[in-house]
């Protein structure tokens, strides 16, 4: 008895190595989704616009459109389906085409990836083809009365519906601005719209005015032509002793 419980035993130390290696190590696929109808791999990009016809409309649509839908997606038939996949993750796709930027300083969603936050992947009515307007990016993202908390599934939603996991938002930085959402920042009283009573004949202030949209060479975005925050400052403060 005792001598079989030891071969057993050696069975055992040199098998369950093999098994955990095994079991630890393979991942299933992801479940690929189904298209709705069979499409050819090589399928013209117009056969797509007969059903997404959305995709083109806008007065910003955004150049890979004209590069075929397949600049993107990968069409894909297996075991009698089709399905349609991004032709790499999401978080990297964009910067297949857009090089992505070595400055330090970061937005936090260009800096994972998640350019689809505030950008349309196809078209829309906005420069730069954006969700919505500029300034209502900035303000649906960075007040926080403006996001809808799900705090079942661990998401906020912006004013444009993309949703956010809790872990996107844990580097975020809100604005403590008044009820108009129109000033109280950097400092109380400043505004962050509207027009620029220091500078006559400048454009309407925005976020952009002091902030870069992806990434800078300066802290909290400054432009990079502001090498040191104060100077920034100064380009509309300074009028008020000249």
């Amino acid at each position: 008895m005792a001598a079989k419980l030891k071969v057993r035993l050696r069975l055992y130390l040199l098998i369950a190595p093999l098994v955990l290696t095994c079991t630890t190590a393979y991942t299933a696929p992801a479940k690929l989704q189904r298209h709705p109808v069979s499409l050819a791999q090589n399928t013209d990009p117009s056969t797509c616009l007969q059903c997404h016809a959305d995709k083109d409309q806008g007065k910003y649509v955004h150049t890979a459109m004209q590069m075929g839908c397949t600049a993107c997606h990968a069409i894909k038939n297996i075991a009698g389906g089709t399905s349609v996949t991004l032709i790499s993750p999401a978080d990297q796709l964009c910067f297949t085409c857009h090089q992505k930027s070595s400055d330090p300083v970061q937005h936090q969603p260009y800096s994972e990836g998640a350019c689809t936050i505030c950008h349309s992947p196809h078209a829309s009515n906005f420069p730069a083809h954006t969700w919505v307007a500029h300034q209502e990016l900035c303000m649906g993202c960075h007040v926080k009365g403006m996001l809808k908390v799900n705090r079942a599934k661990k998401t906020v939603t912006v004013p444009w519906g993309r949703s956010l996991a809790f872990k996107q938002m844990d580097r975020w930085y809100y604005l403590g601005l008044d009820a108009t959402h129109t000033k109280n920042h950097p400092v109380e009283g400043h505004p962050v719209s509207g027009p620029n009573p220091l500078v006559p004949g400048s454009p309407d202030i925005t976020c952009l005015t002091c902030h870069t949209a992806h990434t800078s060479t300066v802290p909290n975005l400054v432009p990079p032509k502001y090498p040191q925050q104060e100077m920034l400052c100064v380009s509309c403060h300074n009028l008020l002793t000249s």
